[in-house]
C-alpha cells in the first residue's frame, strides 16, 4: 500500500465518522427538533453509533497494520 492509499482510507474512515455524528445529532432529536430527554432512549441511540464509529477507526487501524506488514 503506498502513502497516498492509506492516506486515502484515513480520510474514507474519518469523512465516514463526521457523517455517523451528523447522523446521531440527529437521532437524539425528535422529528420537531425537540432533544430526546428520556436517558435510556439516549443511550440507546448513542451505544449504536458509538458501535458504528468503533467500525471506522478500526479501519484506521486495519489499514496502517496492513500497511505496516509490506
Amino acid at each position: 500500500m503506498n502513502p497516498e492509499e492509506l492516506s486515502r482510507l484515513y480520510s474514507l474512515s474519518c469523512v465516514n465518522a463526521h457523517k455517523l455524528l451528523d447522523e446521531l445529532y440527529e437521532c437524539v432529536h425528535t422529528n420537531d427538533g425537540d432533544p430526546l430527554i428520556t436517558p435510556d432512549e439516549v443511550k440507546a441511540v448513542r451505544q449504536k453509533f458509538m458501535a458504528k464509529i468503533r467500525q471506522e477507526l478500526e479501519l484506521i487501524q486495519t489499514a496502517v497494520d496492513e500497511n505496516s506488514e509490506l
